[in-house]
């Protein structure tokens, strides 16, 4: 129940409009019953005129005495132009329905997609504001199912299913008081087995929301397989791994199979037995209607306006059971947005710089965990000082914590334990969005989006002139490969800039970095895919942009580090060395094995080529 009050409040600041449709629905289900009433004083007027009906009951049944007070003012009419009348008022009452049924449609439908506008707007802006912590844990396939297949879902209930509840409660309201205004115990009769109809459809209800998430859920799994594969295709057919990843989706498929047939299965069910009780009572009505007529309690037009209520009566019953389906898969859909939406947001809010940082970091025994049941932490107790307008470097073996320390920088995480201090000053009292916005960071794996190169590069202002993108695309060495694509700067890369190289890819991620213009520059492993003399190209651009700035290099190549003020080295979370590049060359540790490790690779590299 909490869930479907939810669906009601996705409608937001339009929930008048479909007040308003539901009123224009209840007035077209009024003039819906008094379509009967107008073939019933047809039949009882051809019957009396010809001499052969009993039309005693015209009197106690009022709605119709006001259709027969239309002929009997112009009573010496011939029988063709009562017919007329009648026709007129059949026609009259059938536009005037179509058009509050038509205006509550439009209105309807426009509200519709202002609410699921504002719906896909809440979730997108939601998630952009979660914690990297908790995206971490979000399956990306699930998230993208939940942003698009539960928003669809949601969006077909209230297209449809808000407004019509109220048409056919009007219908059913409608339809009930007419027939009770002509014979009571008939009316009574025609509705007999609507108790049983709805506890069917509650039952159904409760059975359908059951199901429909075990099928959300496998669906999820199938959207994962899908997006995963698609990200990955070139390593897929790069190990012909094809035929895997078919079997792997087919399995999957499978699955979602099983339960998409359980869900048919449970429809197939409920239709034919909700079917066989509703044309059950329609007969009941038919039959009783019939044995009235023969006993002259009702006229033979009554039998037949009667009829048609207790069709009108007992066809709402059946749309109950798609309401409750779209009910129930609605709910199953706003649950599962709602997992994402009750997910706690960043706290953006915090201290704000009035000038440009000075840049001077300290780390105070920190340590951190990524996942409290990890063996061991990313970092224990690491301890150091940046200065202000200092280069630092971070080096170590994969998985020591170079890259946790950026990413402690940035708030992307918290500290589990110790502090981090900018400029003096706690980082976590920082605002999170103002810090970010002044650090540049590139990070080990860059991401560019599937548009052209200017606009990658110009992501943090998009309308800077095309000129000022190519002066930061030469810093970064953007401009050695730029005249080899087709369309310059306005080639487009495609998804994650698959059509680049890594090292490609590096440097138009560096140059957008660089054109935000950052008070604190950070380069996680920036230059790894790219040549030695394109590094260097880029080390001279980055010391005249980033001169008497603080900048922090993970890097694993000693050309990467040579211009350093400090080396910081980290092992296994914790750091062993630091000191100057040549300081560290004295030590006996990992800088200088380094050293003389690739020294020597290149030192047999030349001997190969003599």
């Amino acid at each position: 129940m909490e869930n479907v009050l939810r669906l009601y409040d996705v409608l937001g600041r339009w929930k008048k409009y479909y007040l308003l449709a539901g009123g224009l629905l209840v007035l077209s289900s009024f003039l819906q019953m008094l379509q009967p009433k107008v073939i019933q004083v047809a039949i009882d007027s051809i019957i009396a005129h010809l001499g052969q009906g009993n039309t005693s009951n015209q009197e106690v049944d009022r709605v119709a005495q006001f259709f027969f007070s239309f002929l009997q003012q112009d009573s010496d009419a011939p029988f063709s132009k009562i017919l007329l009348i009648i026709g007129l008022m059949f026609i009259i009452l059938a536009l005037l329905r179509a058009f509050t049924h038509f205006l509550s449609g439009a209105l309807t439908a426009s509200s519709t997609e202002n609410a699921i506008r504002q719906l896909r707007n809440r979730l997108f802006s939601h998630i952009q504001a979660l914690p990297m912590k908790t995206l971490d844990q979000q399956a990306s396939g699930d998230m993208i199912q939940r942003c698009t297949g539960d928003v669809t879902t949601v969006r077909n209930f209230i297209a449809t299913q808000i407004t019509e509840v109220i048409g056919l409660i009007a219908l059913f309201v409608g339809a009930l008081f007419m027939m009770l205004s002509v014979h009571v115990w008939y009316a009574l009769v025609s509705v007999m087995l609507v108790p049983l109809i709805l506890m069917t459809a509650f039952y159904f209800f409760k059975k359908e929301a059951v199901v429909w998430q075990e099928h959300e859920k496998e669906q999820d799994k199938l959207t994962a397989i899908i997006q995963e594969n698609l990200n990955g295709i070139r390593v897929v057919q790069a190990f012909s791994r094809e035929d895997y990843e078919i079997d792997k989706f087919a399995r999957q498929n499978v699955v979602k199979r099983k339960i998409g047939l359980v869900h048919v299965d449970l429809h197939k069910w409920f239709w034919t037995y909700s079917d066989l009780l509703i044309n059950l009572q329609i007969s009941i009505s038919l039959l009783a209607g019939g044995y009235f007529a023969l006993q002259q309690q009702i006229t033979i037009g009554e039998f037949v306006s009667f009829f048609t209520y207790a069709v009108a009566v007992t066809w709402p019953m059946r749309q109950i059971g798609r309401i409750v389906t779209q009910t129930g898969m609605a709910a199953v859909a706003m649950e599962r947005m709602s997992d994402i939406l009750n997910l706690a947001e960043e706290n953006y809010e915090g201290y704000v710089p009035q000038e440009a940082l000075k840049g001077s970091i300290e780390f105070r025994k920190v340590s951190f965990k990524y996942n409290e049941a990890d063996p061991l932490p990313a970092l224990h107790e690491v301890s150091f000082n940046v200065e202000a307008g200092q280069t630092v470097a971070l080096m170590g073996d994969a998985g020591s914590g170079k890259s946790t320390i950026i990413a402690l920088l940035s708030r992307f995480y918290e500290p589990d334990a110790g502090v981090i201090l900018l400029d003096g000053k706690p980082l976590n009292e920082y605002s999170k969005y103002e810090l970010r916005n002044r650090l540049g960071i590139v990070h080990q794996k860059p991401f560019l989006f599937s548009t052209t190169i200017q606009e990658n590069i110009a992501f943090t202002q998009p309308e800077v002139a095309l000129d000022t993108v190519k002066a930061y695309a030469e810093l970064a060495a953007v401009d050695d490969f730029i005249g080899k694509l087709p369309d310059g700067y306005a080639t487009k890369v495609g998804e994650r800039g698959v059509t680049l190289s890594g090292g490609q890819k590096q440097r138009v991620a560096l140059a957008r970095t660089l054109l935000s213009q950052p008070e604190l520059l950070i380069l996680d492993d920036a230059t790894s895919a790219v040549d030695t003399e394109t590094e260097y190209r880029i080390q001279q651009g980055l010391k005249t942009i980033m001169d008497n700035k603080t900048t922090l290099v993970v890097a694993h190549r000693l050309t990467a580090v040579q211009y350093a003020d400090k080396v910081i080295v980290l092992q296994k979370g914790k750091i062993t060395e630091q000191g100057s590049p040549a300081a560290l060359l004295k030590q006996d540790g990992f800088y200088q094995k380094t050293y003389a490790l690739q020294l020597k690779v290149e030192e047999d590299i030349q001997r190969e080529f003599q």
